[in-house]
Formats: C-alpha cells, structure tokens, sequence
C-alpha cells in the first residue's frame, strides 16, 4: 500500500509542476502575438511596449540562480508555491492593466514567478521521481516545454482578434488558482537546513545574459 501510495504520489509532483511549467512557457510566446494591439490600445511607442516583452526576459533570467539558493533554504514546495503565486497575481494585474507602465511592472512580477518555475520543477522532478523513471517524467515534462511556447502565438491570435487582449493574462489566473491548491494539497514539505550563501555573481551574470540575449 504504502509502494502505490509513493508511487501515485510521484506522478501527481509530475502533474502539479506540468500545470505551472505548461502555464509559463505559454506565456513566453502568447504575448508577442498581442503587443501590438498592446501598444495600439495605450498609444505607446515600440520602444517603450516592447518593455512588455523586453522586461520579462530580463527578471526571469535574474531569478534562475536565486532559485537554486531558496530551494536549498526554504524546500522545493515553498519555493514552487511562491513562484506560481507570484506568476498568477502577476497575470491578474497585467489583466487589469490601465496603462502600459502598469502592464510593463505587472509582466516584471510575472517573470519573478515565471522564471523561478522551471528551475524549481524540475529540481523537485529529479528529487521525487526515481532514477529508473526519470525519463519517462522528463519527457512527459519536456512535452509541455514544447508544446507550450507552439501553440502560443495561434491561442493569442485567436485571443487578439476575436475577444479580448486582457484575455491572454486573465486565462492564467484560474490556471494559476487550481495550480496553487494542487501544490499545497499535493506536494510534500522538503526543509533542508543550508548554509549555501546566494551567489551574487550568479545572479548578476544571469541579469546580464539576459539583457544582452
């Protein structure tokens, strides 16, 4: 019994990270198709919209190695919840976004979450999954990596041109909802006690790369 339980207990970790990660990497893409009905709605230059794009880029890539460190502090479920949370409020706010300043610091906050949601996926996957399953669990993951970002731009066109632009932040909040109860309900606490200090020089390089990627 207590075989089935810890191995039912392992696919549903899977299932819990599959939605956050499917959630995030959807993101990446949906939003490229919206920016310029974006930028026509607030009568915004190029310049400052692809803020929106630009912006996001640059605060995920920062908080990769920080990712790492909390982990290792607070335990994947803390750390996953947090992210998740923070990507699904972030959503909210770029939904009701009344100016474009609004909607580039909403998408900042999305990426805190969103770029903390891979990393921490899967660290827990490589830590709850065992070694002989590991890669039946990475390729259903890697599926949502892919799958993703390809039907993003078609989903948002659809979105842009037969509904709502606030729809492309709004449909992850509900996402995002049932997301963070599956979490807390599902993953287990994994508190470590570290003394690893937060390497700044990680942190900086990752701000950098992105900036110039």
């Amino acid at each position: 019994m207590e075989e089935k339980e810890a191995a039912s207990y392992k696919w549903l970790c899977l299932m819990v990270i599959i939605i956050g990660t499917f959630m995030a990497f959807l993101d990446t893409s949906i939003v490229n198709i919206a920016l310029p009905k974006i930028m026509s709605i607030f009568s915004t230059s190029l310049d400052t919209g692809r803020w929106v794009l630009t912006g996001y880029m640059l605060a995920a890539g920062a908080v990769i190695p920080l990712t790492g460190y909390l982990e290792e502090v607070l335990g994947y479920k803390k750390v996953y919840v947090f992210a998740i949370v923070v990507f699904t409020i972030g959503s909210f706010l770029c939904g009701i976004s009344w100016s474009i300043d609004v909607l580039i610091f909403a998408r900042i906050l999305q990426a805190i979450g969103g770029g903390m949601i891979m990393p921490v996926g899967m660290s827990t996957l490589y830590k709850v999954i065992p070694k002989e399953k590991i890669g039946l669990a990475a390729g259903i993951y890697g599926i949502s990596i892919m799958v993703a970002p390809a039907i993003g731009p078609t989903l948002g066109g659809y979105i842009v041109q037969y509904l709502s632009w606030n729809l492309i932040f709004n449909i992850n909040v509900p996402i995002g909802i049932i997301g963070t109860i599956l979490a807390v309900a599902i993953l287990k606490e994994d508190v470590k006690k570290s003394d690893k200090k937060l390497d700044f020089i990680g942190v900086k390089s990752a701000k950098n790369i992105s900036l110039f990627s």
